[in-house]
C-alpha cells in the first residue's frame, strides 16, 4: 500500500486511497496522518487530494480530522473553495453515468449530447473544446456566475398575477415562446404580460446539495472530453 500511495500511477493511487479508508487499525492511521502533512505541505499532486480526503474523513480521530479541518482552511480563500480540488482526477465514465442518469441533477433533461438530450440549455456535445475545466466547474457549483449567452432566463409577469419562467426560444411582435426547465413551451401572448425580467440561470443551483466533490470531479472529467 505504502509503495503504490508512493510511486502508483494516479487510478493506483486513488484506488489505494479508497482502500486506506476502509482499513482500520493504527497503522492504517499513522499512513493517513503521514499523507494528511503532505497535503498542508502542498506535496499531494492535485489529481489524488480528493480521494486523500475522502479516506480521512471515514475516520473520527481527533488528530486526522483537525488536519482534514486545517486544510480546509487553506482553501476558503482560494479559487471555487472547498471545489477547488475537483478540476483534475476525474474518471470520465463515472461522469457520464452521473450526466446520463443521475437523476438528482437531470443533466440530460435540460442538455443535449451528440444529439440526445434536452434543448433548455447550450449543446454540451463539444463544450471540451470550447471551455477550460475552470469554466466547467464553475458552472456546477456557481450556474449564475457566467450564464451562456442565448440562455438567459426571463421571468414574466402576467395581467391575472401569474408568474412564468422559462428560457426565451424566440419572440415576434405578438408572442414570447419560453422553454421550461421541465423541457414545456410555452406560448405567451404580449399583451398579456405585465412585465418581464431577467432571472438566474435555468441550471440548479443546488447541485452541490446531490453531489459528491468526487462526483463533480467525475463530471468536470466528462465534460472536459467532450470535444
Amino acid at each position: 500500500m505504502e509503495s503504490v500511495l508512493k510511486n502508483g500511477q494516479v487510478s493506483e493511487q486513488q484506488s489505494a486511497f479508497a482502500i486506506l479508508g476502509d482499513m482500520k487499525g493504527p497503522r492504517a492511521d499513522a499512513e493517513l496522518e503521514k499523507w494528511l502533512d503532505k497535503l498542508l505541505a502542498g506535496e499531494v499532486a492535485a489529481e489524488v487530494r480528493l480521494d486523500l480526503l475522502a479516506a480521512a474523513n471515514r475516520r473520527a480521530t481527533p488528530a486526522i480530522q483537525k488536519k482534514v479541518q486545517d486544510y480546509q482552511n487553506t482553501r476558503k480563500d482560494q479559487p471555487f473553495g472547498l471545489y477547488g480540488d475537483a478540476l483534475v482526477g476525474g474518471d470520465a465514465e463515472a461522469g457520464r453515468r452521473i450526466f446520463q442518469g443521475k437523476a438528482e441533477v437531470s443533466c440530460l433533461r435540460c442538455h443535449k449530447v451528440q444529439g440526445v438530450g434536452g434543448e433548455v440549455g447550450p449543446d454540451l456535445s463539444d463544450i471540451g473544446r470550447r471551455q477550460k475545466r475552470d469554466y466547467l466547474l464553475e458552472s456546477l457549483i456557481d450556474p449564475n456566475k457566467q450564464i451562456a449567452k442565448g440562455f438567459e432566463t426571463l421571468v414574466l409577469t402576467l395581467n391575472n398575477g401569474k408568474s412564468l419562467t422559462g428560457v426565451l426560444k424566440s419572440e415576434d411582435a405578438h408572442e414570447i415562446r419560453l422553454i421550461t426547465p421541465e423541457g414545456q413551451l410555452l406560448v405567451v401572448q404580449k399583451e398579456q404580460v405585465d412585465e418581464r425580467e431577467a432571472g438566474k440561470s435555468a441550471m440548479p443551483e443546488d447541485l452541490t446539495k446531490h453531489l459528491t466533490r468526487l462526483e463533480i470531479r467525475d463530471l468536470v472529467e466528462f465534460l472536459a472530453g467532450l470535444k
